[in-house]
């Protein structure tokens, strides 16, 4: 079954991972190419020291104008949309395709338990899309976050909230808009109404994620309070530790995703 699942999968496997290996290429040059011009205008970029002198700011950007400034917003756009894709690309021809096209009926002369077929599938491409997403999210955080923090553009500071330069948050958003339209897929059965409903779910999907993220947090701070040593332990919350509870209600939220999907196949059964 695994085999079946992955040939099928085959066409978009290879594109998820073509976008996958280019993203991190594009990331990891364009963080090399962007340090040799600093080198050459004596800049020095840290991420979490605005106030030290001869270091960039990070509220004004002082990347030098032209190439390095330009990788530097071109890296931030991979950031924040590669994700989205990686899951769009797995996510939407999942089940949307088959029904659309009425091969699902292929699975039914394979003696194959329906159910377990779909998860198997769905299972496969959210593998994919997490290790696809990781290897940009890893490259992002470790060779190139620090030069889209100084970035001085409006529109790039709020670009940032859809990655937050956090690993876990990058690779859950991925495994959540795979979900997703899969989801959507199974239920409506139409390439285009899974584009759009998962498109147009995406950015409201952060901000909630933002908000649960929040609640977790509370949370766990008034889980920690009754106690000194777990209160000093747990400390502030700080923007890795937010970006990771926003990450773990995307997961939640990937459950009740699958919980839906699980309703709507009982409903076609019926």
């Amino acid at each position: 079954m695994n085999w079946l699942a992955l040939r099928l999968l085959r066409p978009y496997l290879i594109v998820a991972a073509g976008l996958s290996v280019a993203s991190t290429a594009l990331v990891l040059i364009g963080a090399r190419v962007i340090d040799r011009q600093l080198d050459v205008h004596g800049i020095t970029v840290e991420e979490y020291a605005p106030d030290r002198t001869g270091l960039c700011e990070t509220a004004v950007s002082c990347l030098p104008a032209g190439v390095a400034n330009d990788l530097a917003q071109v890296i931030a756009l991979v950031a924040a949309f590669t994700p989205l894709l990686i899951g769009l690309i797995l996510g939407v021809p999942l089940f949307a395709r088959e029904r659309e096209e009425g091969t699902d009926t292929f699975v039914l002369t394979q003696s194959v338990p329906r159910r377990r077929w779909l998860t198997t599938k769905l299972l496969w491409a959210q593998a994919a899309g997490a290790l696809g997403t990781a290897a940009v999210a890893v490259s992002f955080r470790l060779a190139a976050a620090r030069f889209t923090l100084v970035l001085d553009d409006p529109g790039y500071a709020l670009l940032r909230e859809a990655h937050k330069n956090s690993i876990p948050f990058m690779v859950m958003q991925a495994v959540f808009v795979t979900t997703l339209a899969g989801v959507v897929g199974l239920a409506g059965g139409r390439t285009l109404r899974t584009v759009v409903v998962s498109v147009l779910a995406w950015p409201v999907t952060l901000v909630v994620a933002q908000i649960g993220g929040l609640l977790l947090a509370m949370l766990a701070l008034l889980l920690t309070s009754w106690s000194a040593t777990l209160s000093t332990m747990a400390g502030t919350l700080g923007e890795d530790e937010a970006a990771t509870f926003a990450a773990l209600a995307l997961a939640a939220y990937t459950v009740v995703a699958l919980l839906i999907g699980r309703r709507a196949l009982a409903a076609r059964r019926a």
